[in-house]
């Protein structure tokens, strides 16, 4: 009976793996088709869709501009994210719980949902042209909740003792908080932003209503690609995407390494 426990257990996981790897597998293994069509598995393999992805015109622009965007909502998203995070953690003001109400609401509606509605409001007050601060703005407002709930929770599980000793031998409020609490919460930091950094870069359903002629990003000019043509092209573009993802978690483990996600 143990016996045939630990085979379902391992066959559920080994079915976890698989229902959550395969697809990526399969986008990975079609992008080497040499076919002008996307194929799985392909009949003879080559490289030349990642050669085709390099030689269109809005690849480079594109996916310039995504890095860009998710660099600069990542570091405004990483500022509002502490402090937010350090007055929901410590802070007993009347309104704490409005605020938190506000800052993590854009977990909780469909992000679609959030794009329809500051495209209205954007359009309402002529707007919409600045492409390029509307995705940065847009991109803050749904990667914000990611940056709060990690460092609140890096926040809530510190020794504030250590911050009251600061304080008590005559430091700062400011020295406090730079040499103390954030060294401390540098966990919560690290991890929420790269989760920022990540969402943003690979944002579609919000971006869509944001983009235009003055700037756009990767995965809004792969879908548009993806309508009007059935080449294996976005393939390619998603394997590339893939490596990014994870050449920064190397590097993230590398440096300050994965543990990083588990610390409290």
């Amino acid at each position: 009976m143990l016996l045939a426990g630990r085979s379902l257990s391992v066959a559920m996981m080994v079915f976890g793996f698989l229902f959550l790897l395969g697809p990526i597998l399969i986008v990975v293994v079609s992008s080497f088709t040499s076919a002008s069509y996307l194929t799985f598995p392909p009949t003879e393999y080559s490289v030349r869709w990642y050669a085709e992805v390099f030689s269109l015109s809005w690849f480079t622009r594109s996916i310039v501009s995504s890095f860009v965007i998710a660099i600069i909502a990542t570091a405004i998203s990483a500022v509002v994210g502490i402090l937010v995070a350090r007055a929901l953690a410590r802070g007993t003001f009347k309104a704490k719980a409005l605020v938190e109400l506000v800052v993590l609401t854009p977990l909780l509606l469909p992000v679609i949902v959030l794009g329809f509605a500051l495209f209205n409001i954007l359009v309402y007050f002529a707007l919409e042209g600045n492409n390029f601060v509307n995705l940065i703005g847009g991109h803050v407002l749904i990667t914000v909740p990611f940056v709060v709930r990690s460092v609140w929770s890096a926040m809530a599980g510190t020794d504030i003792s250590l911050e009251e000793a600061s304080l008590g031998l005559g430091a700062p409020p400011f020295v406090t908080f730079m040499n103390v609490v954030l060294p401390m919460a540098r966990p919560g930091i690290v991890s929420g932003g790269i989760l920022a950094f990540t969402y943003s870069f690979n944002d579609v359903s919000l971006s869509i209503f944001l983009t235009g002629p003055s700037a756009t990003t990767l995965p809004v000019q792969m879908m548009s690609h993806i309508e009007y043509s059935a080449d294996p092209t976005p393939a390619a573009i998603s394997t590339i995407m893939l490596t990014i993802t994870l050449v920064i978690f190397v590097i993230t483990s590398r440096t300050v390494g994965l543990k990083i996600f588990a610390e409290k």
